[in-house]
């Protein structure tokens, strides 16, 4: 359920978005269509990146959908000067020139910034910001407002809208997901009890990880049964940290440090005969516990959806400009040019999706599918990826910037926009691990 405190905020104050990235973009998206309600503004540190809103790499936009997007500094001098001026004394409702003082402030960053971002609030002194003005999008709260967002659109599927409708099994009847028993000889996967259908949701994990320092309450929730570890690059190491590498059977797993956690996706393609299979990350995981996994593989909803993917985020103005963070035009052209090519119907459909102003992305190449969906998914996108790889400049031997990896992202979208009259696309919430 949404929290009821941001319910009675954005009912009875103005406010601001603190940030201006996909989680604001998305946050402020819901908090439009349910409540219909907009920021005075969007506030972004003076540098982005940690501790503000923007990636390292990522420009700062002017505005958002026509709201305008203030840095904290250009924000207090245009306080002072009013002050200065003796216009100071509008304490909520926004001015013509947009300087209005907001009632509480909506923390819509990832949350390992939260709490920078707070004491930076707090004793900013200028204007004075108590810490009952502040609210921060928690990961729960965050997949709460997006849950009560797509549910209310008819044109959306959410795991949650099915599961509510779940009657389970009797405790006898239960019989498993048919995960967790494998084991790797010769390179290949032996799969135990085809009496069941058998998942295979595999969690990529690379040498170069970092350690997880786990925000309360996620560690509890991050341990999920079904999960299978996969290590991804391990071409490119000696070290083993998994049962499963990427560079076993068929692969390209020496193309990890472009294609990221993809490498373990092409091993998931070519090497599992799963009858469903999924790709979460070491740090980012599906909001899922072991009994609605259960009901969703084995149970009487197993049927209702043919892939779960994360709630979409939301980009302004559209998906044309989206790539434009990460992936440089030159790789973004050679993409395209490989796409028309290699499939163009779907080349065809970027072309329509993005000049009727398509704005939801899906993020993170992450999902759990049926086995002839993620199969048919990934012949889409590698095949596209291969094409590409012989266009870019510098040749992709000789990088190691991940374009591959963000290209994917987008073609992972496009897959799923093309076919979703097709296909039953059921969103469900991640766990975002820091």
């Amino acid at each position: 359920m949404l929290d009821r405190e941001l319910d009675k905020e954005i009912e009875a104050s103005s406010f601001c978005i603190y940030g201006a990235g996909i989680v604001a973009a998305s946050i402020y998206t819901a908090i439009k269509e349910l409540y219909h309600k907009s920021p005075l503004f969007f506030l972004v540190s003076d540098f982005g990146g940690r501790g503000g809103t923007l990636g390292e790499d990522e420009k700062q936009p002017p505005e958002l959908d026509g709201i305008a997007v203030k840095t904290l500094s250009a924000w207090r001098e245009q306080l002072q000067s009013r002050a200065r001026t003796g216009a100071s004394d509008i304490p909520h409702p926004p001015d013509t020139d947009g300087a209005g003082i907001p009632g509480f402030y909506l923390i819509a960053v990832p949350e390992v910034h939260h709490q920078d971002i707070m004491d930076t609030l707090l004793t900013l002194g200028f204007p004075k910001i108590e810490a009952s003005q502040v609210i921060c999008v928690t990961n729960a709260l965050e997949n709460a407002l997006m849950e009560k967002y797509y549910s209310s659109r008819q044109d959306c599927l959410t795991v949650q809208s099915l599961l509510s409708s779940v009657r389970m099994p009797e405790t006898g009847d239960r019989k498993g997901i048919g995960s967790g028993h494998v084991e790797s000889k010769d390179s290949q996967i032996a799969w135990h009890d085809r009496s069941r259908p058998s998942v295979q949701i595999f969690q990529v994990k690379s040498h170069k990880d970092k350690p997880l320092h786990f925000l309360l309450p996620y560690q509890r929730r991050a341990n999920r049964g079904y999960l299978c570890p996969i290590q991804a690059g391990a071409a490119l190491t000696t070290q083993v940290i998994a049962g499963i590498q990427d560079d076993m059977g068929e692969n390209i797993s020496v193309k990890n440090r472009n294609y990221c956690e993809l490498t373990a996706s092409y091993y998931v393609w070519k090497n599992s005969h799963a009858d469903y299979k999924g790709i979460c990350h070491y740090r980012r995981i599906f909001d899922l516990d072991e009994e609605q996994m259960q009901m969703l593989l084995a149970g009487e909803k197993a049927g209702d959806w043919d892939v779960i993917l994360p709630y979409p985020s939301v980009y302004y103005p559209n998906l044309a400009s989206e790539h434009s963070r990460y992936v440089s035009e030159s790789d973004w052209q050679a993409m395209l040019r490989a796409l028309e090519e290699t499939a163009p119907d779907y080349y065809e459909a970027y072309k329509e999706l993005v000049a009727v102003g398509e704005r939801r992305f899906y993020n993170f190449n992450m999902l759990i599918a049926k086995a002839p969906v993620f199969d048919d998914y990934c012949a889409f996108l590698f095949r596209v990826l291969e094409r590409t790889e012989s266009y870019v400049t510098p040749k992709a031997h000789e990088r190691a910037d991940r374009f591959a990896g963000y290209l994917g992202e987008n073609l992972t979208t496009l897959y799923f926009l093309k076919n979703r009259s097709d296909l039953k696309c059921a969103y469900a919430g991640k766990i975002w691990l820091t």
